[in-house]
């Protein structure tokens, strides 16, 4: 994962930012009509770009939740200072509304804002400012001896919020240079170059319309630095990834027991590597000094296993630097050829999976299968009546011992044994079921648009193995349903798989081009593990 940059200004963002400039320049002339409609005109923006950046927010914190639940050890910590921007940003933007609210009732009267439902949904968002020219409701509220003086109060949430941002990216320059751009809370010059404090310059003799877009644009700045410093500490969980101290080269067998007449097969990799660029395998030659030897494409040695014993080999990996000057590192391995024995192989999978029934095959070339018994140390080996064996583990994480004997001249032999390392079914997938135009039976699991029409008969949130390997039933025990809005996100729970009338409501009230999000998703499998599921991103079309 790379460092977080800075997201560069949309030419509609630019666009805003002159409006503002320009429309809080004429105040100082004459607040005509036409100009309050102007701050009705970037208010309106601003409400779509501040929408935007939430949206952004919420899928940030699901790929956030999603590396902690695959990594918690890892990410954990920064997954925290990520929910302390959250839960402040959320604070902040809600003092900002709260403030608007306050004083957009001082002058259009608190009946009005009542009947609007404002006080109900706590926001401002949706109603018309009637007295957008009054000049005494800011400043009374705000700054006045005889008032609440809330402007004070506001500003120094400002700056606490700007600390603590400041406190998460102190190492980056440029996150810390914007950050006080963006929160300055210094005096600013005023009228004969006096220096006038923050909250008089933003709330005397303002009109409402002018103090009400001058708050939505921090509002807006909120959510927009709370992507940036998110995205900034999402970045940092890899940061010192590749900072190793060793790198070591190593040939990687299929097995290094290889029956005569077979072939012997290994990878040979570097156990720290750059993805971007691939480095040269060889073997043999001079390789304790990096010279000469037989390229490997692909990293893929291969040799006949034409006589019994053991054989050796060796080589290098050479690495090139960006500025194009190289390194090579050594590798030496060996492997045993040996006479035919006992062959013992999972029919579908290198490991056993707890939970299921895990079929293998047990073979001793020459001997007849109903001479050949197989037992396991660690569960249960059960034949099945038409060959072959079931095996079930009795733990994950321990190793499951499968021994071959063989009846030979009428008497038992020993003819080999495979040890089979126990895992945990891996996560599924969620998935809506839906019916298509020809009424087939499908699947959408996300991150794909999908007509609305099919989302209108969704009643269950399914979860299945995206591996055809392995069968195994999944049952969803619950999920969430995001809603973002402009106030930020609202969670709509599901204590099973069906989706709850509220999530229904929602669903079908989603209009085309719209998305939303499915999280905490979890399932349970049959072996009993409750398990959390990556987050589906629903695009409707």
């Amino acid at each position: 994962m790379g460092g977080a940059t800075n997201c560069p200004e949309t030419p509609r963002q630019k666009m805003i930012g002159m409006m503002y400039l320009v429309l809080t320049a004429m105040l100082a002339m004459n607040v005509s009509a036409d100009i309050l409609e102007g701050f009705s005109m970037v208010e309106q923006s601003l409400h779509i770009n501040t929408k935007g950046s939430v949206n952004r927010n919420v899928n940030l914190y699901y790929q956030f939740e999603d590396l902690n639940g695959r990594n918690p050890d890892k990410v954990g910590d920064w997954l925290n200072s990520a929910k302390d921007i959250r839960l402040e940003s959320d604070k902040l933007f809600q003092a900002i509304e709260d403030l608007k609210i306050e004083i957009v009732a001082h002058a259009d009267g608190k009946d009005k804002l009542e009947a609007a439902g404002v006080y109900k949904n706590k926001s401002l968002d949706g109603y018309h400012i009637e007295a957008k020219s009054n000049l005494d409701a800011a400043g009374w509220i705000c700054i006045e001896e005889s008032g609440p003086k809330k402007g004070i109060v506001i500003r120094k949430a400002i700056e606490k919020y700007r600390d603590l941002l400041l406190s998460k990216v102190i190492s980056d320059t440029a996150k810390v240079s914007l950050i006080t751009k963006t929160f300055s809370t210094d005096k600013v010059i005023g009228h004969g170059n006096e220096l006038r404090d923050w909250e008089v310059a933003r709330f005397s003799m303002m009109p409402v319309a002018a103090v009400t877009t001058i708050l939505s644009k921090i509002q807006a700045d909120v959510r927009s630095i709370e992507g940036e410093v998110v995205t900034y500490l999402k970045g940092m969980v890899d940061a010192d990834d590749f900072r190793v101290n060793a790198i070591e080269a190593l040939p990687i067998p299929e097995s290094k027991y290889v029956i005569q007449g077979g072939k012997y097969s290994a990878r040979i990799i570097l156990a720290a590597r750059d993805s971007t660029q691939k480095p040269q395998v060889y073997v043999g030659g001079d390789y304790k000094n990096g010279v000469g030897g037989t390229i490997v494409e692909d990293g893929l040695y291969e040799r006949p296993a034409s006589s019994i014993g053991e054989q050796k080999y060796g080589g290098y990996i050479k690495v090139f630097r960006p500025d194009g000057s190289s390194s090579f590192y050594v590798f030496e391995s060996e492997f045993n050829v040996g006479a035919p024995s006992a062959t013992i192989s999972a029919d579908q999978m290198n490991v056993f999976y707890a939970g299921i029934d895990n079929e293998v095959s047990v073979s001793v070339p020459g001997v007849a299968s109903t001479s050949v018994v197989a037992t396991m140390v660690g569960g249960s080996l059960i034949k099945k009546p038409n060959g072959g064996y079931i095996a079930r583990p009795a733990k994950v994480g321990q190793e499951c011992i499968i021994n071959v004997v063989a009846k030979i001249d009428g008497r038992d032999q020993r003819m080999g044994s495979r040890n089979f390392r126990v895992k945990m079914l891996p996560p599924p997938i969620a998935f809506l079921p839906y019916r298509d135009d020809a009424g087939n039976r499908m699947k959408y699991k996300g991150n794909e648009k999908i007509a609305k029409k099919f989302l209108l008969d969704v009643t269950t949130l399914g979860a299945e193995l995206d591996d055809a390997d392995i069968e195994a039933d999944f049952k969803v025990i619950g999920f969430e349903l995001n809603v973002s809005s402009a106030m930020g996100s609202q969670i709509l729970s599901s204590s099973g798989a069906n989706f709850t009338e509220q999530q229904i409501a929602y669903i079908r009230t989603t209009s085309k081009g719209k998305k939303f999000f499915i999280g905490g998703v979890r399932a349970m499998g049959p072996d009993k593990v409750e398990r959390k599921l990556p987050p589906m991103e629903v695009i409707v079309n």
